[in-house]
């Protein structure tokens, strides 16, 4: 017979390292890629950056509450570390709406600096603008659910010196920002299959680009509708809470890995280049791997670069002063740079309560203690 885990949080630390380490290496990649082979670190790669401190603070603050009960059942641990849960979830509720939204934020960046056509990138801000407000009002309401905002937990502990809004209107106020974050992830995920069709690459390429901007979006989507439903009627509520960190982390971690995959390309061919030279060590074979290494690294940079062919190229022009003071002919540069004048345009527990409650969780007048409202994110 099959029976229930005792607890799910080697689980949710497993998981939550694994992916939030992915996302790091990712995005000091993008980083790498950006300011040492393209040189032009832009505002999209800037909101990465601060997505992932979002995202991090988010695994730090799902570790302290691995230790506090996350992930375990309400009879194996006492009140104050059920409290103290509860105070680690508040916290990791209230970053989420700002993570997903500076990771969307980036993802739009980049589709707007690569787009071509006006109502492509009207759409994307439409969609965005909208999605930006109500994840605002959201993370408003999350803030000042309860006054003060320690009165989240410690409700549950008999302490009756503050306020709490209605769980109903968290949870109305939860649904609404998953309707707006299914629009904005079915318009990321739709919206770059239009851009990359307009693009002077191969086929296969565009694919693949297609793919890659989309596959943040799509898992976002997906882990949402999965879990929604499922802490509305939960009466153990830590360790119910364990899926929703894992695809919270997950869907934050997936979303930036994604907007980062695309700006990868030109470290790929680096790495080819490099690997190619070093196979060529005899001289003539050195002279023409080197030679081909310059025309593919040419290419490389057309191909991350070159995307507007609306925006202006510009060269540069190498003169070289011979011994006998004559100019040689100008040395034209292989690499041209694309100027993107557009890159700074962009400068509690659920709402079902649980009749039921454990030996332990006992509020101050003797009464059983219900257990919290959750609410959705």
């Amino acid at each position: 017979m099959v029976t229930e885990a005792p607890d799910k949080q080697d689980e949710i630390l497993i998981i939550t390292l694994l992916f939030s380490g992915i996302a790091c290496v990712a995005v000091a990649l993008r980083c790498y890629v950006r300011t040492r082979l393209l040189k032009a670190f832009g505002v999209d790669d800037a909101i990465a950056v601060v997505s992932l401190f979002l995202l991090c603070a988010g695994v730090i603050f799902t570790i302290l509450g691995v230790n506090s009960g996350f992930g375990q059942h309400n009879d194996t641990m006492t009140m104050e570390q059920y409290l103290r849960g509860l105070k680690w979830w508040c916290y990791s509720e209230i970053i989420y709406p700002p993570t997903i939204a500076i990771i969307k934020i980036s993802i739009a960046l980049y589709l707007v600096r690569i787009a071509v056509k006006p109502v492509h990138i009207y759409a994307i801000y439409i969609s965005m603008a909208i999605f930006l407000l109500y994840t605002a009002a959201f993370f408003a309401f999350l803030l000042l659910q309860c006054r003060p905002i320690s009165f989240y937990w410690r409700r549950f502990g008999g302490a009756i010196d503050g306020h709490c809004l209605h769980p109903s209107t968290i949870a109305g106020m939860a649904y609404g920002h998953g309707v707006v974050n299914v629009m904005a992830d079915l318009t990321l995920g739709i919206i770059p299959a239009f851009i990359v069709a307009d693009l002077q690459i191969t086929t296969r390429t565009k694919v693949a680009v297609a793919m890659t901007l989309a596959l943040g979006s799509i898992i976002c989507t997906l882990t949402r509708i999965a879990y929604i439903n499922d802490l509305l009627h939960t009466d153990d509520y830590l360790y119910s809470i364990a899926d929703v960190i894992i695809l919270s982390i997950v869907e934050a971690a997936v979303g930036l890995i994604a907007s980062c995959l695309a700006t990868l390309k030109p470290l790929i061919r680096s790495f080819l280049d490099w690997s190619e030279k070093s196979i060529g060590s005899s001289g003539g074979l050195h002279t023409r791997m080197v030679g081909g290494m310059n025309r593919r690294r040419t290419r490389m940079y057309d191909t991350e670069l070159n995307l507007r062919p609306d925006l202006a190229i510009v060269g540069f022009t190498t003169t070289v002063i011979s011994s006998n003071g004559r100019e040689s002919p100008p040395l034209h540069s292989s690499i041209s740079q694309t100027m993107d004048v557009k890159g700074d345009l962009w400068l509690s527990p659920s709402s079902h309560e649980s009749q039921k409650s454990h030996r332990r969780l006992e509020s101050g007048n003797g009464d059983e203690a219900a257990v919290p409202a959750c609410q959705i994110k």
